[in-house]
């Protein structure tokens, strides 16, 4: 009998993940939650949705007789508000202790462990986490996973904290996938980084494994290896457009100023050092990934006209996966360019 919550079961991870749980006939009842929308409801008997307000009291009751929850409920800005993700996860944690839930996931990102010019590649679970400061996002992320740390070892609860990649599929794009390619309309000269890219069904699969399971501790979530440059220019196509760091920056700078495609300040670095991520831990306990880095993009991303068809994409990311090019350590961050082309 395993009963599991889902708050943020309206958007499109938590979607995805009330159906990955839904496929696990271990599980007995599932929970499905949302502050800003009311989740798609499911013809399921195990299944109940609803829209509540996560803040308030009567958000306790929904706990009772839980065995996991899976927080990916977001602030309201689905940015860098570290107060309201904050004062958000506080409530989700005070009503599991007061409903006595034993294991709660959490959704966290890769971008925690910083992108640094001496980064390792791949990186593990073991490495420090050192966010870009000036990346509120990533500084936000790390709050959240200490807080909810500081949580379960108060209260002797188990919690899992899972850092996906940059998550994408043929419904959108993650939030960190669009910044990346609003940085890089212009790509910086010198700036060829590996690139992982993770598909949300694939994101959705984790999240039920680590909840059905019971895991504990820190787990990355991406497909084996990443893209290199070689492959990535021949899955890609086209004429990628340089400038010099300095004339970057400035680019982006008016762009902040004029509201024309604005970044976040410090979203830079992640496109300019690497900051891929190693799967083996989470590997370890039975997850894989469905969808290669090379078939994500493919699936995830519209062929402009002047490019390459699909089929012929399709053909070259099965190349490229069968030829193990994900080991290559230097890789194109333009990808995140096509990637979110409107």
């Amino acid at each position: 009998m395993t009963t599991i919550a889902v708050t943020g079961a309206a958007g499109a991870v938590g979607s995805r993940t009330v159906q990955q749980l839904i496929a696990d006939q271990a599980v007995t009842r599932i929970i499905g939650l949302d502050s800003a929308a009311q989740p798609t409801p499911v013809d399921d008997e195990r299944v109940v949705t609803r829209r509540v307000d996560l803040l308030s009291k009567a958000a306790t009751d929904l706990f009772d007789g839980v065995d996991s929850v899976i927080h990916l409920a977001e602030d309201g800005t689905r940015r860098s508000d570290a107060v309201a993700a904050s004062r958000l996860l506080d409530a989700v944690l005070s009503a599991a202790s007061a409903a006595g839930v034993p294991h709660l996931v959490l959704l966290s990102s890769a971008t925690v462990y910083g992108a640094h010019a001496d980064n390792p590649v791949p990186l593990t679970e073991s490495e420090p986490l050192r966010p870009n400061v000036e990346l509120e996002f990533a500084v936000t992320k790390q709050l959240l996973e200490r807080q909810a740390i500081d949580w379960a070892e108060r209260h002797g609860q188990e919690l899992a904290v899972l850092r996906p990649t940059t998550t994408v599929s043929e419904n959108g794009v993650s939030w960190v996938a669009a910044a990346i390619r609003a940085a890089t309309t212009v790509r910086p000269d010198q700036a060829d980084p590996p690139v992982q890219f993770l598909h949300h069904d694939d994101l959705a699969s984790a999240l039920a494994l680590a909840s059905v399971e019971r895991l504990v501790g820190s787990y990355n979530v991406a497909p084996d290896g990443w893209i290199g440059p070689e492959a990535f220019r021949e899955l890609i196509g086209g004429v990628q457009v340089r400038v010099p760091v300095k004339v970057n920056d400035r680019l982006l700078g008016i762009g902040r100023r004029l509201g024309i495609r604005p970044v976040p300040e410090g979203i830079e670095p992640y496109v300019r050092h690497p900051w891929v991520i190693a799967n083996d831990r989470l590997r370890s306990v039975g997850w894989t990934a469905r969808f290669s880095n090379e078939e994500t993009y493919v699936i995830s991303t519209p062929t402009p006209s002047w490019a390459m068809s699909a089929q012929r994409r399709q053909e070259v990311a099965l190349g490229v996966a069968g030829l193990g090019l994900a080991g290559v350590a230097a890789a194109s961050v333009a990808l995140a360019r096509r990637l979110t082309r409107p």
